[in-house]
């Protein structure tokens, strides 16, 4: 979850499973000359291969070897970027074509310098919602968060049509031309698709059951030795930025939040399309211009106060006025205004008709209701005063709040929203600030569930152990490379996209999969990972580099 701008989504989508997750395939075929945004070609037939890659760079008359200036980020995505990337150079290095230069910068520094002073760089993409179109529109509308200067008007006349095609058959087939399309074009080069991964002592039941595409972990499902009084703990080196939804755009935030506040739309266990949470329905207008939602009457905040439509409009109306940069506000781009005509009826207005993806916005980092008798309406509520003030109705409420220490949970009996009665006596989140420190208190029985993020290594070796039991689920992370198509290497836009096609020949997802990341990342051959719809092969078809 970044800062961008979306707009979001109701289509009918397959849920991501395990088995989705396998190795992108990569199946020789006839291809068109890829184009780039300035109409250049370069000749492929078939499946690039790295006699290919030279041919590519030769047919434009680009000199080898191509020195590429790589950055990378040491701190944002984990431990392992350094020897991702380290695999990288050498595979490019292999092929005679290239010399690397890599480069990597703490995150601070990282997430200012990218746009203007990195050429190729490193990122990563967590989805704030299970639909395609969060891979899409944030990364090749014409304003893209990744302010990378590439447009296309072939490209923003597919996405504009995608996010209003109410026709899920449809529209999975727009999305698969337009990621044929971007293959064209290469103004990013996908790599990894990241899978779900969590570990649990072998007396828990219920993780395996909340590890589904909607990538939220929920509380009332899991619970220790069968019994329903336990305790849970659980451990993560995630880390919190605030309460206040309107200040917070991250895993570790939005955890706390999915299960402490209730949602007008949420996401059962099992499923990837929104349902009604706190609302008893939500219907577009005729000319999809409105989306009216229905509330349940009789909700009560934990602390007594009345919930009824006034938090639902007060909740929106603050993330459009605060609109912090670190807030998710940006999902609501195409949100108008707000209604509440009665105190069980919100009306939204909308910018443009028929988003397919607004549901999914309601059920998205910037959809946790608020109490408008405790939060601000201009400002930031602190933490501290949010837990003092009880202001909590989702399934569970918070005890106590140490941030990023400890935080204790338990059930919330005013709670009748879609989630299932709790299966335990509380919830227990300790936050490591070393995921070693975490490995040894899950093996030693101090910790029931690690939830985000040992190594790679660290799951393989917990395999081993026979009191845990390490757990794959969906995932919809992805990595990815950023080509800046004026920095980058190359004197014209045909040479540019000549060593954008040519990197995409030269590497080995497969290998960075297995090598680096023990199959907790698989290969990512197109824009869409495995599992949503409109998932193709377009990337490995057009060049090979599974």
């Amino acid at each position: 979850m970044r800062n961008t701008r979306k707009l979001a989504a109701v289509a009918a989508i397959a849920a991501l499973t395990a088995a989705s997750l396998a190795a992108c395939g990569s199946s020789k075929r006839e291809t068109t000359a890829p184009t780039s945004s300035g109409g250049s070609t370069s000749p492929t037939d078939g499946t690039a291969t790295l006699k290919d890659a030279a041919s590519i760079l030769a047919a434009a008359g680009v000199a080898t070897p191509v020195t590429l200036s790589l950055q990378y980020n040491p701190d944002h995505y984990g431990d392992s970027s350094d020897q991702e990337y380290g695999l990288i150079k050498q595979q490019l290095e292999a092929t005679g074509l290239f010399k690397v230069e890599l480069q990597s910068t703490e995150w601070t520094t990282y997430a200012v310098q990218r746009v203007d002073d990195y050429p190729l760089y490193q990122l990563g993409w967590y989805p704030d919602f299970p639909d395609p179109d969060n891979y899409l529109t944030p990364f090749f509308e014409k304003e893209n968060f990744l302010v990378n200067r590439f447009d296309d008007a072939t490209v923003q006349a597919l996405l504009a049509k995608e996010r209003t095609d109410t026709n899920p058959e449809t529209r999975a087939a727009t999305i698969e031309e337009t990621q044929v399309e971007l293959a064209k074009h290469l103004s990013t080069l996908p790599l990894l698709q990241g899978r779900l991964v969590s570990v649990a002592s072998t007396a828990m039941t219920g993780v395996e059951e909340t590890m589904d595409a909607s990538f939220q972990l929920r509380f009332p499902l899991l619970q220790k030795d069968g019994d329903p009084n336990a305790i849970v703990k659980i451990g993560t080196t995630d880390k919190v930025t605030a309460l206040d939804p309107a200040y917070s755009y991250d895993n570790a935030s939005y955890l706390v939040q999915y299960n402490v506040y209730p949602m007008l739309m949420a996401f059962k266990p099992g499923e990837v399309t929104p349902q009604p949470e706190m609302a008893e329905s939500c219907e577009f207008s005729a000319d999809g211009m409105q989306l009216t939602c229905k509330l349940r009457q009789g909700l009560k905040w934990a602390n007594g106060h009345t919930l009824d439509s006034a938090d639902v409009k007060f909740t929106y109306d603050r993330q459009q006025v605060i609109a912090d940069p670190n807030g998710p506000s940006s999902l609501l781009a195409n949100l108008e205004s707000t209604e509440a005509p009665d105190p069980y009826t919100v009306v939204f207005n909308l910018k443009s008709p028929n988003d397919v993806t607004f549901t999914q916005v309601l059920a998205s980092p910037v959809g946790p209701i608020v109490d408008d008798e405790v939060f601000s309406a201009t400002e930031i509520t602190e933490s501290d005063a949010i837990v003092a003030a009880n202001a909590f109705a989702g399934p569970y409420r918070i005890v106590s709040f140490e941030i990023n220490e400890v935080v204790e949970y338990e059930a919330y009996s005013g709670y009748s929203g879609i989630q299932p009665a709790p299966q335990n006596g509380g919830i227990v989140m300790t936050y490591y600030k070393e995921s070693n420190n975490m490995r040894l208190d899950i093996e030693s029985g101090e910790i029931d569930v690690v939830w985000r993020s040992l190594t790679a290594t660290d799951y393989e070796a917990l395999e081993q152990v026979d009191t845990l039991k390490v757990l794959y689920g969906p995932g919809g992370e992805i990595r990815y490379i950023v080509f800046n198509l004026e920095t980058m290497p190359g004197d014209t836009p045909e040479q540019k996209l000549a060593i954008r096609q040519a990197i995409a020949a030269s590497i080995d997802r497969t290998a960075l999969s297995e090598e680096v990341y023990k199959g907790t990342y698989m290969p990512l051959c197109s824009y869409v990972p495995d599992g949503l719809p409109g998932a193709n092969k377009a990337v490995c078809d057009a060049y090979g580099g599974e």
